[in-house]
């Protein structure tokens, strides 16, 4: 009889293991961020979406999700009713790296990078997110100190961002400034696998895409580039003054150093 009950409280505590591994998985976390590091009032917010499974998981907003939802329907044209996002990528991390689409419009790009080697300090806090008792762990990354609540009971060592590396899934994580802040709304189960489609992104380095982001800085008007259709210059000298405004204003990256 002892012998029976340890074999099913292995069992039972093996289940959260076989589930988690074998399906995949879809975390939505409401992401507040201050845009403007010395304005407190340009926080602003998005939803962000992290799939996983068991060896690959796929980072991006709710709108490029919903964009690219579009696009393979037969309604195109409803892509005008969708708010646009400040995250205009999607994160892999597959086999030890990090796999980033960047979609500009015209100019899409691929970056290939290993995987930060993030530092995690462990400790014995305890705080409830979505009926899961999570512990919490504190690190740097880019120039930001980080806490993280994470979950011993989904152990996939996966987070939103760039963020890996724990016994178990990060459910919240922000920097000790707040300026981002992650927190997991709900958990959903997939009925879909996840790839990597990058046939139609030109792979680039890091000092490309770099070179490519002080471009657009200095004209934004660069991502308007489409061969098949013709702005008039004026129209593009505004644009480029206008968006040149508010870029100023955007002076608060997630990562501030690289």
């Amino acid at each position: 009889m002892v012998i029976i009950k340890k074999v099913i409280i292995f069992l039972v505590l093996l289940i959260p293991v076989l589930v988690y591994g074998q399906s995949t998985y879809r975390v939505t976390y409401d992401l507040t961020y201050q845009i403007d590091s010395t304005n407190i009032s340009s926080l602003q917010s998005e939803q962000m979406l992290l799939d996983f499974a068991e060896d690959i998981s796929v980072f991006k907003s709710n709108t490029t999700h919903l964009k690219d939802s579009i696009l393979k329907s037969n309604h195109p044209h409803s892509l005008f009713g969708v708010a646009k996002s400040d995250f205009l990528y999607k994160i892999y991390k597959t086999n030890g790296k990090l796999v980033s689409l960047y979609d500009y419009t015209t100019y899409k790009y691929e970056l290939k990078e290993d995987l930060p080697d993030l530092k995690w300090n462990l400790h014995e806090d305890t705080k409830t997110i979505l009926d899961y008792e999570c512990k919490l762990a504190t690190t740097s990354f880019a120039g930001r100190d980080y806490s993280a609540w994470y979950v011993l009971e989904i152990p996939i060592s996966d987070g939103p961002y760039k963020f890996y590396g724990l016994p178990g899934l990060i459910l919240e994580i922000y920097d000790t400034q707040n300026h981002y802040h992650f927190e997991a709304i709900g958990i959903t189960k997939l009925h879909s696998k996840i790839r990597i489609k990058n046939e139609e992104y030109r792979e680039i380095s890091v000092k490309e895409y770099e070179k490519f982001l002080e471009n657009i800085k200095q004209k934004p008007s660069l991502i308007l580039n489409n061969p098949g259709i013709q702005v008039p210059k004026a129209s593009l000298d505004k644009y480029d003054r206008n968006h040149r405004e508010r870029n100023k204003l955007k002076n608060n990256p997630i990562e501030l150093i690289k």
